[in-house]
């Protein structure tokens, strides 16, 4: 069984750290891996597409109990490429008062090659954070619509905020322009797979007590789904964070392709604390949902079935 906590709460503080409570048997934090907390901040002027400071105090209040004493926070900003800029803005470096704590700019990063796919499903080379891969990885993530795939929580905060910012937007030099890491429904979902295949947080929290629905991730508007989320299994946790968002996972691409990559039996999940039937908070989608669900390739394992990392920078 996979075990993946689910708590009500109308403040995050309270609620992710219930969640992280309920799950604590279940981490094992190695001594020689440094912790990262993997906040999400698509953007470092709109602090609802930002995790909030008080989940992230409530995870590191989690970890202390588990005798981790230093971390380092770490985001790369999507908009702007000011991630110093948003830690400022919303408070983070508040955190600096009560824990040992550094801050990481992962679009300032040292790089490894990573081979995804482009807009014509050909491989194409992009750039991922090199600290990434010898850390101890905790997702951070608020609950959100998506523009791309629906849906972002666990899964994406990592995939996608491992990318060198600038390769987000690298277009092709030759006869045809094409954008390398493409946003297009297919290979966009197939990368995201690809990207969690080589790279997957070791723990998992969502913070749904304020999540954002409409147009995510950065322009949608608040919605009180009053629910925190905690695994150390975070396709799981995405699985059920679907639901309690009123949307069906198998209509999520990535997260169809890596529960069948992975032969994971959802009614293996076990959830402990709340009944996710009772907690479901419908939230409005994406504008551009029809054409986000034109995900399918219908030899999707052609494209899974590799490993994707490649030489260092």
């Amino acid at each position: 069984m996979v075990n993946v906590s689910l708590t009500r709460g109308t403040a995050s503080y309270e609620a992710v750290k219930g969640a992280l409570d309920l799950i604590g048997d279940d981490v094992d934090i190695p001594d020689d891996r440094p912790v990262l907390i993997k906040a999400n901040m698509v953007s470092p002027t709109v602090e609802l597409s930002a995790t909030p400071v008080a989940a992230i105090r409530a995870t590191l209040d989690f970890l202390v109990e588990k005798g981790v004493k230093k971390f380092t926070i770490v985001e790369g900003t999507a908009v702007d490429s000011d991630t110093m800029g948003g830690f400022q803005r919303f408070g983070y470096f508040s955190l600096r008062e009560d824990y040992d704590v550094e801050f990481m700019d992962l679009n300032q990063d040292d790089s490894v090659i990573f081979e995804c796919l482009d807009d014509n499903l050909d491989p194409a080379n992009i750039r991922l954070a090199k600290t990434l891969f010898d850390s101890y990885i905790v997702s951070v993530a608020r609950m959100k619509t998506h523009s791309q795939v629906v849906a972002t929580m666990s899964v994406k905060n990592l995939a996608v905020g491992s990318i060198i910012n600038d390769d987000r937007r690298l277009r092709s030099s030759g006869p045809t322009d094409v954008r390398l890491f493409s946003h297009l429904p297919k290979p966009l979902n197939l990368t995201l797979a690809r990207l969690n295949k080589t790279l997957s947080p070791d723990l998992a929290v969502i913070d749904g007590v304020i999540g954002m629905q409409g147009n995510g991730p950065v322009t949608g508007y608040p919605i009180a789904s009053d629910v925190a989320l905690a695994s150390t299994d975070p396709l799981a946790a995405d699985i059920v964070g679907t639901g309690i968002m009123g949307l069906d996972w198998r209509t999520i691409g990535y997260l169809w392709y890596l529960t069948y990559l992975r032969g994971l039996n959802v009614d293996d999940i076990e959830v402990i604390g709340e009944n996710p039937s009772e907690n479901v908070c419908k939230y409005q989608t994406h504008d551009e949902l029809p054409w986000q669900l034109g995900w399918w390739v219908e030899n999707w394992k052609t494209y899974l079935d590799g490993d994707y990392l490649r030489d260092l920078d």
